[in-house]
């Protein structure tokens, strides 16, 4: 059993769940639709947390030819069962992020706004007579 090997293993298997929990934390944002700088900064996080696990991977491989230890096995299925999770996670949280964008695109169109240059009011605070927006009650 190699030292490096099972040092890499581990060091996947906590960063794993690190980002395990950052994907929790990034779902809890989303919910409640906390401030977008909160959000930006978990997705950093989540960024070079993969970036981090992919260079371990890359290690990983090198380091493994040849080695058949079980215990390192264990962890290293163990690893994959938390990014197996972490993926599930983090499709669910693009989800979120795209059904968020329809329904705010869907209250632009209602209000008038079908795009983002139109204006909802104008500078004086006056609403423009051109909005053609539909009746609430129609939407």
């Amino acid at each position: 059993m190699s030292n490096e090997l099972s040092d890499v293993l581990h060091t996947i298997h906590s960063e794993a769940q690190r980002l395990e929990s950052l994907l929790g934390e990034e779902a809890l944002i989303l919910k409640l639709a906390r401030e977008p700088e909160q959000l930006e900064a978990v997705v950093q996080q989540k960024m070079d947390l993969v970036q981090n696990l992919e260079l371990l991977e890359v290690r990983r491989r090198q380091l493994v030819s040849g080695t058949a230890d079980t215990a390192l096995e264990t962890l290293w299925q163990e690893a994959l069962n938390t990014l197996s999770r972490c993926q599930a996670l983090n499709t669910q949280a693009g989800a979120d992020i795209a059904s968020q964008a329809r329904y705010g695109k869907r209250a632009l169109e209602i209000l008038g706004a079908s795009n983002n240059d139109t204006p909802i009011y104008g500078a004086s605070g006056e609403t423009p007579s051109t909005l053609g927006g539909q009746q609430l009650g129609k939407a």
